[in-house]
């Protein structure tokens, strides 16, 4: 047998085995659930931790049946437990102690349960999971995955949650939906975060509580609050809040 003839064939025999040798591809459904194990109740908090001891200004809006009913601007430096606010204006009716300081607080927690519904195996069938594609914040590639109840009939809180995730498993931004049913009233709420890099790592740059509540025999009372975060410094505050 010619010499040609049996590279050719010993190349083909590689090739083959080579072939047989490739990973299967991941399927789209088991990237979305490889993504979305990154989507818990504690997916930013760090990000709210790094918060609490840089300055930053903030602006609060809140909304009332989508018409502002207050907003208010301060400069802010969360040092451990306290807050101190300097350069604080504020207009309209804002929810809450009109005196007390703005303070800026993780909604995701409270809003995903310690083990999502969605990454439970017996239940989250209920979800339909998906990856939406790629996006990019502050020059980071991420992907973007959501889970949503397929399921109607089923009582599970979380209705949707939606996020972008990084290859690292950082949440560059994150969206959850749910609704509460009683007999004394029902509730649905919107919660978003967007973070951005900061100078210790990823910080809050907005974040958005969106809340409605039907109580029988009254009007749907529907408060939304805006929080936008900017930097002043790029120095952590010392603890002492200097």
């Amino acid at each position: 047998m010619p010499a040609r003839l049996l590279v050719c064939l010993a190349l083909l025999a590689l090739s083959a085995g080579c072939a047989d040798e490739a990973p299967a591809p991941v399927s789209a459904e088991t990237e979305a659930e490889r993504l979305l194990s990154a989507v818990v109740a504690s997916a930013v908090a760090p990000a709210f931790e790094r918060a609490r001891t840089h300055r930053a200004d903030v602006t609060v809006s809140v909304y009332d049946a989508h018409v502002v009913a207050g907003q208010e601007t301060a400069t802010v430096v969360q040092a451990g437990d306290s807050v101190q606010v300097t350069d604080r204006a504020a207009r309209g009716v804002l929810s809450g102690d009109a005196t007390a300081a703005p303070r800026l607080r993780d909604p995701i927690a409270p809003a995903l349960p310690q083990d999502p519904p969605y990454l439970d195996p017996s239940i989250r069938e209920a979800y339909r999971v998906s990856v939406l594609g790629d996006t990019m914040i502050a020059g980071t590639p991420f992907r973007r995955v959501q889970a949503v109840l397929a399921d109607e009939s089923r009582q599970l809180g979380v209705r949707r949650v939606w996020a972008a995730v990084g290859a690292d498993g950082q949440v560059g931004a994150i969206e959850v939906d749910r609704r509460s049913d009683s007999v004394l009233y029902d509730e649905t709420s919107h919660v978003r975060v967007d973070l951005a890099p900061g100078p210790s790592g990823w910080v809050p740059r907005r974040v958005v509580t969106d809340t409605r509540t039907d109580v029988p025999l009254a009007d749907p009372a529907h408060v939304r609050t805006v929080w936008t975060v900017r930097e002043v410094d790029g120095q952590p505050v010392r603890r002492d809040g200097r």
